[in-house]
């Protein structure tokens, strides 16, 4: 993926950028960063944090990710996606959209949901490998300037994963204190919370946009 970036960039004629990406992809944007430290000026991490093997809980979190990464899905998958997402105030529109980007769609109705799962297993893996230690760990080499930003409130618990709540709660605890302690080491990290879930992008895109935004304009140059 990092690769992809900088091909898209050298194919547009681009020589330096800010990389902005959410969860997954504000992991690839750190990385992409440190694998092209000339010509990332800045990233931005939305939300895009992992617990190593180690961390207390994983293994039953990842389990349960496991369980389902690229599973198929009935028919009514995206109408479903589109009544959980108003839970969070996103728009039917947008909820839509989102769910339709994220699975492929089949001659009988059923629902491919995306990636499948042998890169899906791939992916885990490599997260693994990248937050063995700890965020700190992960961010060191990483010199240009970054924007982390965590999601203020938790997601719900799907049904019969409450305890997922309790772990959610102790994982973002312990990362909010690991970047804390960054933001006084390191001036060029700056740490920001935003109102929403970690679905921020869809629930408070407006909010999100004006957070990236400002953080551009006050990079040096």
């Amino acid at each position: 993926m990092v690769r992809h970036i900088a091909d898209t960039l050298d194919a547009h004629g681009v020589p330096e950028a800010v990389v902005v990406g959410h969860s997954l992809g504000g992991v690839v944007a750190v990385e992409y960063a440190r694998a092209n430290p000339g010509r990332a000026r800045a990233a931005v991490n939305l939300d895009g944090f992992w617990w190593g093997r180690e961390y207390p809980g994983a293994d039953r979190v990842s389990e349960a990710l496991l369980a389902s990464a690229g599973t198929m899905a009935p028919p009514g998958y995206i109408e479903e996606k589109v009544i959980n997402s108003a839970r969070f105030g996103i728009p039917a529109g947008r909820a839509e959209a989102a769910a339709r980007a994220a699975a492929r769609p089949f001659p009988d109705g059923t629902w491919q949901t995306l990636p499948e799962r042998a890169a899906a297993l791939e992916i885990f893996d490599e997260l693994h490998r990248i937050f063995e230690l700890d965020v700190t760990a992960w961010l060191d080499g990483v010199d240009c300037p970054l924007l982390l930003v965590q999601a203020g409130r938790h997601l719900p618990p799907a049904p019969g994963m409450e305890w997922f709540g309790e772990f959610s709660t102790r994982f973002a605890h312990g990362v909010s204190e690991e970047l804390a302690a960054l933001s006084r080491t390191r001036p060029a990290i700056g740490i920001n919370r935003i109102d929403a879930t970690h679905l921020m992008n869809l629930e408070t895109p407006e909010a999100v946009a004006t957070l990236v935004a400002g953080f551009v304009r006050g990079l040096p140059g």
